[in-house]
């Protein structure tokens, strides 16, 4: 991968180069470096790394970035460019969303989001504003995605534009009296937990959902390290938070322990490496997939593709060795290296109806 990248970089400075890329190339390297320590949110951004890059090795990644996109593509680089595992040229380009994004907000789309849905393999983008408004522009945003997703090559996607859902009056939940204690308790959790990290309890997320209205408990969760053994110390507290609140049903606590190095490990994963996977195979039909999935338990990380054929699919041994292998490449690549480490791995196909086939 290294050596076909330093290829497509002397290629493209000595064709291609100029002052103006220099300085693109410039701006986005000091960028990455600055940010490569953060780990973004989704729905969840991938390419945070979390290990200090040179700016030889991001430089280059930037290059093969505005290469991709180019179309003075040589016959020779074409075919070094064709080399490249499917999987790495996801993850070394921009993520598709904020590429998407850009490009409408670019032409004054009112976007409030974009992203894909994995049991529906669809691909929706979020337009804020009026039913007029709405109407007016779907179409055209509509085919906007649709060249950005083809131009990545991938032809398994639906596209989906839809609007944004307003509140109607008289539509607030949050204030709605049948969701009052449910906010009670809410509130009283969000007044506690600070209070007891600043104390040393380590806690990190927590929260719950809006009851039913006519269910009679209220679930509080909290995810703590499983080093932290004072649970009932906790919730102790928040109970008598609580009981400060005219909360009228019964609140329960849920404690979720966690090991902080394989949440680490787990993290890293989910950032980078998995979101990479899955969009790979849920976009191009030859993978016939129709889900995605993982469960990191006992040091393992176990990658789940769920296929549209039939255990008894003549096809099924080819389908599921090519799977196999565009997974493999990707996870053993120099670029997942640093990211990916030792930790052990397992693929799991399965069959439409839920059968391991491999």
């Amino acid at each position: 991968m290294k050596k076909q990248l330093n290829k497509v970089h002397e290629h493209y400075r000595e064709h291609y180069f100029n002052e103006e890329i220099a300085n693109r190339i410039k701006d986005r390297v000091h960028h990455d470096i600055r940010n490569t320590d953060m780990i973004e949110t989704e729905n969840k951004q991938r390419r945070s790394i979390t290990k200090k890059i040179s700016y030889a090795s991001v430089a280059c990644l930037v290059l093969f970035g505005l290469f991709i996109g180019s179309a003075f593509v040589s016959p020779a680089i074409a075919e070094v460019v064709s080399k490249i595992p499917f999987l790495n040229t996801i993850f070394v380009q921009k993520p598709i969303h904020e590429v998407l994004i850009e490009k409408l907000k670019d032409k004054g789309y009112d976007i409030s989001g974009t992203g894909y849905s994995v049991q529906e393999k669809t691909y929706f983008v979020t337009v804020t504003g009026s039913e007029e408004y709405y109407n007016q522009v779907k179409a055209e945003i509509k085919k906007i995605t649709d060249d950005v997703i083809s131009s990545r090559g991938y032809d398994d996607f639906k596209i989906k534009v839809r609007q944004e859902r307003t509140m109607e009056p008289g539509d607030d939940s949050v204030n709605d009296h049948k969701y009052r204690d449910s906010q009670l308790a809410l509130d009283v959790l969000n007044e506690v937990v600070p209070q007891l990290q600043q104390q040393g309890y380590k806690i990190h997320t927590y929260g719950g959902g809006y009851t039913a209205p006519d269910a009679k408990i209220i679930r509080l969760d909290l995810d703590i390290e499983d080093t932290e053994k004072r649970t009932a110390e906790i919730e102790k507290t928040i109970i008598e938070g609580i009981e400060k609140q005219d909360i009228q049903k019964e609140v329960v606590i849920n404690f979720y322990p966690f090991n902080v190095q394989e949440k680490e490990i787990e993290n890293k994963w989910t950032s980078n490496v998995l979101p990479v996977i899955w969009e790979g195979m849920l976009s191009k039909k030859e993978y016939k997939t129709k889900g995605a999935g993982y469960s990191y338990k006992k040091g393992t990380m176990n990658i789940f593709i769920t296929t549209t054929i039939d255990e008894s699919d003549s096809e099924a041994p080819e389908l599921t060795n090519k799977i196999e292998m565009a997974i493999h490449e990707f996870l053993q690549s120099d670029d997942l290296k640093d990211i990916v480490g030792d930790t052990p791995y397992k693929i799991v196909v399965s069959d439409k109806d839920g059968k391991e086939i491999n």
